[in-house]
């Protein structure tokens, strides 16, 4: 039994596809934890998002865990409608690719909404931009979605090794000084989109593939 946890898709749904075929996705055995961006700046935020609707539909939320990014939240906050600072961050992007869909946002606003802010097991906790603070519950929703100052300043280890997206680094897997680990590739800044892989016993290992050509902006 393995668990997967998927870094910032941001629309490149050629790229997550050919990551769970590297990483030899099996739904019998495996749980996928996904950490948020899945939509805005590449060209097929709409076919990501209903991809990842139909593998929970198909294997359960508990087997496939999608929790929510802060580009998720701009939709939220903008109940789908486009605004100044969410265009500006990709949400055109976004906007444009349900249109190509023939499909509004609309209809999709209530997963957004469901999306959990952060999830954990036995020994680690998942989220979308890490823990600014070194136990869980002392942290905001704002911060886990949005706070990256913290990863230059401190050093204090957090209750459990905290796996996290956000903040894209062109070589990933990337530890911080807190010990933990973040795993944004930058996958739609042409880098890479990144897994890590954890067994049964606790042990863990990378995977990783470059940003699809069929995920470049036309």
């Amino acid at each position: 039994m393995r668990t997967i946890a998927i870094g910032d898709i941001h629309g490149c749904f050629y790229t997550f596809a050919a990551l769970l075929h590297k990483v030899g996705y099996n739904s019998s055995k495996d749980t996928l934890i996904f950490l948020g961006d899945y939509i805005d700046r590449g060209p097929h935020s709409y076919t990501v998002v209903d991809a990842l609707i139909q593998l929970q539909r198909k294997h359960g939320k508990d087997k496939c865990i999608c929790l929510r990014g802060n580009h998720e939240q701009f939709a939220i906050d903008n109940n789908g409608c486009l605004d100044f600072l969410w265009s500006y961050n990709g949400g055109y992007q976004t906007i444009d690719s349900y249109e190509r869909h023939d499909f509004s946002i609309q209809n999709h606003m209530w997963w957004y909404r469901s999306l959990p802010i952060y999830y954990q097991t036995d020994k680690f906790i998942f989220c979308h931009a890490g823990l600014t603070y070194p136990d869980l519950l002392s942290n905001t929703p704002n911060e886990i979605l949005w706070n990256r100052a913290w990863l230059e300043i401190d050093s204090r280890p957090r209750e459990k090794k905290v796996v996290f997206g956000h903040t894209p680094m062109r070589e990933v897997p990337f530890f911080v000084k807190t010990g933990d680990i973040c795993i944004d590739g930058g996958c739609v800044f042409d880098g890479n989109l990144c897994a890590m892989i954890i067994d049964e016993n606790g042990n863990y290992s990378f995977e990783h593939v470059p940003k699809s050509e069929k995920d470049n902006l036309s």
